[in-house]
């Protein structure tokens, strides 16, 4: 078997001249950094640099020479078969060998041929043997060749008449499949079939903005080249492109070689002869990026809606009345958690059918998860916290938080303000996903990112006006498709916007998007919702909003969302009295110890909860006063006259006379005790003592005198801390007896949820 480098090496300078000059390699010298001998042995697998090759040979040249190429004859074909089938004199035949032989296209070796007698002959002729000659191309430019060579032997591997998908599939198998995709950015930390990766290369080749960018990493003249090509129906013969460019034939190699490596434009043999063309479905959107100066910026505003939605869901800030719901339910009663972090049931029961919230569940026939949701977003607010207690057989119980007072005194639209930026960050929080939701790679899911960017949306639109919630999810497509997944998969975040990623995307991200809407932010008051059909279901299960609406409270909330986000520091609202929010008081206090809210007034409703039963949060609230909530009142450190001013304060008229009666009736008999644990101090003298409270470095411990040589501290302290801050002072340290340290066996089970 011969070898392109062997026989290229015996060939004489002239003979290797003719043959460099086949291939398209007029011009070179061995002076450049690499030798011609081994360009060509690069370019003889090439089959661009093989269209060249099939340009400088006659017609008889190339029917021989392609009978020999296909796959079955590689391995020889018989000399005389092929004169035979050329149907050629003898002597041109022989003028063409010596042509293809002197160009190294083929080879001649003459092989001892065995033939055996057919098994079931009746001849009984004996077995012979004949020397034959055999014919053979070079294995090393064979199915070059071959794969150009088609082009002029087949109309059916004309090129110019295929689909773009049909040359992706023929001519860019596995690795050639690979590369183009790396080129688009396709292959950055995803793994995609081929089909896929085909379906996503079509897209990309539809995108002017994507084309654009690959023309970048073209020589100007080679981008002129398109422009001229596309400029004159994206067909031009080579020899025109020869006359306008005046390139020689490797120039032309070497210019035309980057379009097929981008898959923008192509050569191949029609019945016309050799073209240049560019595929007819990516034609246009090739010829308008090769008119662009520079990427087209796609602006999607929001445009409302010329008509309202068939069926409205109007906004309630079910969250915020529900957070009120459970802060009253810590007052009125002992709620001791689970040591999963959980609301005993027999708790919970009562307090769902008051809730307002959607149903929360991660799995199928799960518990609803929403009320321990609240608890845990109240927590993280500081609304509620965990009593701390280190006594025996005493659990951890809900009590209000360090916030509880700031909290108590805020509006809606303050609360609702808070809540949403709580939101923004939180893991604990649960939304609910789109109907239609699918998930297509949960390895590069990061959907806590898509509250921020919501809300930012939101803030673009104009309150009491209805948007389609398509347009809302074209708008984030348009800014960043990739938001919701981490950056080492966005590498193409700036051109990756093709339609079956909007496929993919829709299914998931804008399905997340749409949950978000009609769960979370519809929960907290911000937006309203429309939907298709006349009729509203109770929960519009299993169906998605087609419109929403933000409303006054959702832009006073975001306007102060954006304000504080401008200013890099989170808002603080100003805190503010009960019932002097507009100047009106809501409170209706009637006989019958019962109390009407007749507005969302949430410091009047805050003021109420601890020493009143809540029996509804709405629009219009009600709460009833009974001796168990009052003397629970009581219990949380109000007195009688304190629950007086507050009822007197708050309600439109003088408190019935029956009601103060009745109050201070119930609460005469009324007796309690604080219990706390503490450290307790036996100092050697009174002076020590005095000194001890005197130091500044023992300050922090917040010591006490009971006594000349008695001291105390809660035992909230670090023992050991305390320890050596008294040897620092000069102060020996005697413990004796147990001492029982601070601690929570019952704290709450952290979950994080998406």
């Amino acid at each position: 078997m011969k070898k392109f480098r062997q026989e290229l090496a015996e060939c004489t300078e002239q003979q290797r001249e003719e043959i460099y000059h086949l291939w398209g390699m007029d011009g070179l010298s061995d002076k450049g950094p690499q030798k011609r001998q081994d360009i060509l042995l690069k370019r003889i697998a090439d089959p661009m640099a093989g269209r060249f090759a099939w340009e400088h040979l006659s017609h008889d040249e190339r029917q021989v020479l392609y009978r020999m190429l296909g796959h079955s004859a590689r391995s020889g074909t018989r000399r005389d078969g092929i004169l035979k089938k050329s149907q050629l004199p003898e002597k041109t035949f022989e003028t063409i060998l010596s042509s293809l032989k002197r160009h190294l296209l083929l080879w001649e070796q003459t092989v001892r041929v065995h033939t055996q007698p057919y098994y079931y002959s009746r001849s009984k002729s004996a077995a012979t043997v004949e020397d034959v000659a055999q014919l053979y191309p070079f294995q090393e430019s064979a199915e070059a060749l071959y794969t150009a060579g088609k082009e002029n032997f087949s109309p059916k591997s004309d090129r110019s008449q295929m689909s773009f998908e049909k040359i992706l599939t023929t001519y860019y198998p596995g690795y050639e499949l690979d590369t183009l995709a790396e080129h688009y950015g396709l292959n950055s930390g995803m793994y995609y079939a081929r089909t896929e990766t085909r379906l996503l290369l079509i897209d990309e080749l539809k995108q002017p903005n994507s084309i654009f960018e690959i023309l970048q990493k073209l020589q100007p003249a080679q981008r002129d080249m398109l422009k001229w090509v596309c400029e004159r129906g994206g067909k031009v013969s080579m020899q025109a492109l020869r006359e306008h460019s005046g390139y020689d034939d490797n120039t032309l190699f070497n210019a035309l070689h980057p379009f097929e490596e981008y898959a923008l434009a192509f050569d191949t043999f029609t019945v016309e002869g050799r073209v240049f063309f560019v595929p007819t479905d990516t034609y246009e959107s090739i010829k308008k990026a090769t008119a662009m100066t520079g990427p087209v910026v796609e602006r999607n505003e929001f445009v409302p809606l010329a008509h309202p939605p068939q069926t409205i869901q109007a906004e309630e800030p079910a969250v915020l009345y529900d957070l009120a719901i459970i802060t009253g339910a810590i007052y009125q009663q002992t709620i001791e958690p689970t040591q999963a972090g959980k609301v005993p049931k027999r708790i919970a029961t009562k307090i769902q059918p008051l809730l307002h919230g959607k149903r929360r569940q991660r799995y199928i026939d799960e518990d609803d998860l929403y009320l321990d949701m609240l608890f845990n977003t109240a927590q993280e607010l500081g609304i509620i916290q965990l009593s701390r207690t280190s006594g025996d057989g005493i659990k951890p119980h809900y009590e209000p938080g360090a916030q509880m007072e700031k909290w108590s005194k805020l509006s809606l639209a303050e609360q609702a303000q808070l809540l949403l930026e709580s939101w923004t960050q939180s893991f604990r929080w649960m939304d609910i996903v789109g109907a239609n939701f699918r998930q297509w790679d949960p390895y590069t899911w990061n959907p806590i990112k898509s509250r921020s960017s919501i809300a930012e949306h939101l803030q673009d639109c104009i309150p009491g006006q209805w948007y389609s919630v398509a347009s809302l999810l074209q708008k984030i497509w348009d800014k960043d498709p990739f938001e919701l997944r981490p950056v080492h998969y966005n590498i193409r975040r700036d051109r990756g916007k093709s339609s079956v990623l909007r496929s993919k995307w829709d299914s998931s991200e804008g399905e997340y998007y749409i949950g978000l809407l009609s769960s979370s932010l519809y929960e907290f008051g911000i937006v309203s919702l429309g939907y298709e059909g006349q009729e509203l279901s109770q929960t519009h299960a299993g169906e998605n909003p087609v419109a929403f609406m933000v409303t006054d409270l959702g832009s006073a909330v975001l306007s102060t969302l954006s304000k504080a986000k401008a200013t890099a520091h989170p808002t603080h609202p100003a805190d503010s009295s009960p019932s002097q929010g507009n100047g009106i008081r809501s409170l209706v206090l009637q006989p019958n110890f019962e109390l009407l809210i007749l507005h969302p007034d949430m410091p009047t409703l805050y003021s109420l909860l601890p020493f009143a039963q809540l029996d509804q949060v709405n629009m219009v609230s009600r709460l009833t006063l009974t001796r168990n909530s009052v003397l629970r009142g009581m219990e949380s450190g109000l007195d009688v006259e304190k629950i007086l001013h507050i009822l007197a304060e708050g309600s439109q008229k003088e408190v019935p006379q029956n009601v103060d009666y009745t109050l201070r009736d119930w609460v005469k008999l009324y007796k309690d005790v604080k219990i706390s644990q503490v450290m307790l101090f036996e100092v050697s003298s009174e002076a020590a003592a005095d000194e001890m409270c005197a130091s500044r470095n023992l300050q922090k411990y917040h010591l006490r005198k009971l006594g000349p040589t008695l001291l105390i501290t809660g035992n909230d302290i670090n023992l050991s801390d305390l320890r050596r801050a008294l040897e620092k002072e000069g102060i020996a340290v005697r413990i004796t007896g147990d001492i029982v340290a601070r601690q929570n066996r019952y704290a709450p089970a952290s979950s994080r949820y998406y």
